[in-house]
C-alpha cells in the first residue's frame, strides 16, 4: 500500500512540474512576441523618435511567427482617430463695460437658450446686474435647484464665490478688453461721466478738461461709486483690483499675472472674429454657434476723434489697462498660433457665414435702439420675408440682454411651476 502510495505522489508531483514548465515557455514566447514590438530600440545612434519608435515593427524573418496581434497593431497606429471633444457648457463671462461685451453675452444666450442650460440671474427682477460695481457675492443670484451653466450679465470679478458657484475644474472663465484709449473715450462720453464730475456744465471738449486735472476734479467728488468707479482703470477695476492700488504697477503687473491664470480666454474687441474663433475652436463649438450681429454700438455721430495729445493723456492715467490689454494681445495671439493653419481657415469661413446670415436676416436702413442709460444706439430690423427656417434665429440675434434676462426668468418661473414641491431643496447658496 505505502509503495501504492508513494508512486501516484511522484505522479502528481510531475504533472505540476510539467505543468508549470509549460506555462514558463508560453509566458516567454509571448513576452517576445507583444513587448519587444513597444520597446525602443537599444542603438542609442539609430534611436528613433518617439512616434517611430511606437510604430509596429517585425521582430524575426519568419512570416507565420511575426505576425502582430490585431489589437496591438490598433493600439499603436498613427492613423487611429482622436476621441470626439465635448462642447463646453459651464461657462463664466465677465461682462465689460463698453467692450462689445452684449455681442458676447447674446451669443451666450442663444446657445445656453438652444441647450436647456441654466443661467445665474440676479436676485430681483429690477435688476439687470449682480449689484455692480460691487464685488460679486452668492446672496446676489436667484436661488434654485441646480447649479448654473452660464454667467453672463454684469458683474464685478470677486474670487472665491465665483468659483464656489462655477468651479474652475467644469468651468471656462473668460472675458472680454477693449484698446484703452478708444475704452476710455467711450465709457466717459456714452455714460456722461463729466456730468457726475464737472460743476459747471459748460465745458466744450469735457473729455480733454477731465484728463488736464484728473485727480483735481476725483477729489471733489465725495463718493466714487456707481458709474465713477470707471473713471480710472475701467477694465482693471472691472476685474476686480481695488483702486486704491492701480499707482503701485508693481501691485498692477502680479494682478494681471494672477488673471492670466484665473481665464482661460480673455477675448480683444479690436479682434473680435479672431477671438470668437479661438473660442469656438477651444470649446468645441460650431460656426453657427458663433454668428452675432453688433448689439448696442454707439451712433457714428456720437463717437469722439481722439487727437494724439489726449491718446497720450489717456494712456498715462489709465496705465494698469495698458498694462492689462497689452499682456492680454501677446497671449491672444500667442494661443491663436498654437491651433495652426487650420484656425485661419476656420476664420475665413466664419466671415462668410456672417456676410450670409447678415443678408438673409436684416432689413437694409438704419435702425434705432434705447436699450439704458438713455442713448439710442444701432438696432435692427428683421426682413419680413425671412425664411420660416431662420425667422427664430434672427429675431434672437437682434435681442438685447435685458429683455433676455426677463425671458430666461420667465422660463425659470415655468420650471419651478414643474417640480414636485415636496422633493424640492434648493440650490445652496
Amino acid at each position: 500500500m505505502c509503495g501504492m502510495f508513494r508512486s501516484r505522489k511522484c505522479t502528481i508531483l510531475l504533472v505540476f512540474v510539467l505543468f508549470f514548465a509549460l506555462i514558463g515557455i508560453a509566458l516567454r514566447f509571448y513576452e517576445r512576441r507583444v513587448f519587444n514590438v513597444i520597446s525602443p530600440p537599444q542603438d542609442t545612434a539609430k534611436r528613433k523618435t518617439r512616434t517611430e519608435s511606437l510604430k509596429p515593427v517585425s521582430v524575426c524573418d519568419c512570416d507565420n511567427d511575426c505576425k502582430v496581434d490585431d489589437f496591438v497593431n490598433d493600439l499603436l497606429s498613427d492613423d487611429t482617430p482622436p476621441p470626439p471633444c465635448k462642447p463646453v457648457n459651464n461657462i463664466l463671462f465677465l461682462k465689460t463695460h463698453k467692450t462689445g461685451s452684449s455681442t458676447v453675452t447674446n451669443i451666450l444666450n442663444r446657445y445656453g437658450d438652444t441647450r436647456d442650460l441654466m443661467f445665474a440671474l440676479p436676485i430681483s427682477r429690477s435688476l439687470y446686474s449682480f449689484f455692480w460695481p460691487r464685488p460679486f457675492q452668492l446672496r446676489f443670484t436667484q436661488a434654485f435647484g441646480r447649479a448654473p451653466n452660464i454667467l453672463c450679465n454684469h458683474a464685478r470679478y470677486n474670487k472665491v464665490p465665483m468659483n464656489w458657484l462655477f468651479p474652475k475644474t467644469t468651468t471656462r472663465y473668460i472675458t472680454l478688453l477693449r484698446e484703452p484709449t478708444d475704452h476710455f473715450e467711450s465709457v466717459f462720453n456714452f455714460f456722461h461721466l463729466d456730468k457726475r464730475l464737472f460743476r459747471s456744465k459748460n465745458k466744450v471738449l469735457p473729455l480733454q478738461a477731465f484728463l488736464q486735472n484728473a485727480s483735481f476734479y476725483l477729489k471733489q467728488v465725495k463718493n466714487i461709486t456707481g458709474l465713477l468707479t470707471l473713471t480710472k482703470n475701467p477694465t482693471l477695476f472691472e476685474l476686480g483690483l481695488d483702486t486704491k492700488y492701480h499707482e503701485d504697477l508693481d501691485i498692477v503687473r502680479n494682478y494681471i499675472r494672477y488673471l492670466q491664470h484665473e481665464f482661460d480666454i480673455v477675448m480683444l474687441m479690436e479682434h473680435f472674429d479672431e477671438s470668437l474663433i479661438l473660442l469656438k475652436r477651444r470649446f468645441c463649438w460650431k460656426i453657427e454657434d458663433i454668428l452675432y450681429f453688433k448689439l448696442n454700438e454707439r451712433l457714428q455721430k456720437h463717437k469722439q476723434e481722439i487727437p494724439s495729445l489726449v491718446k497720450d493723456q489717456i494712456r498715462h492715467w489709465n496705465s494698469g489697462d495698458v498694462l492689462l490689454y497689452d499682456a492680454f494681445n501677446t497671449t491672444l495671439w500667442e494661443m491663436i498660433k498654437e491651433e495652426g493653419p487650420a484656425f485661419f481657415e476656420d476664420l475665413s469661413l466664419f466671415r462668410r457665414e456672417l456676410k450670409n446670415i447678415k443678408t438673409k436676416c436684416l432689413r437694409e436702413g438704419n435702425f434705432l435702439t434705447k436699450p439704458y442709460s438713455g442713448r439710442f444706439v444701432q438696432g435692427y430690423a428683421v426682413r419680413p420675408d425671412v425664411s420660416e427656417e431662420l425667422n427664430d434665429t434672427c429675431h434672437k440675434m437682434i435681442t438685447n440682454e435685458i429683455p433676455y434676462l426677463d425671458y430666461h426668468r420667465d422660463k425659470l418661473v415655468k420650471l419651478y411651476q414643474t417640480i414636485d414641491r415636496s422633493v424640492y431643496r434648493p440650490f445652496s447658496m
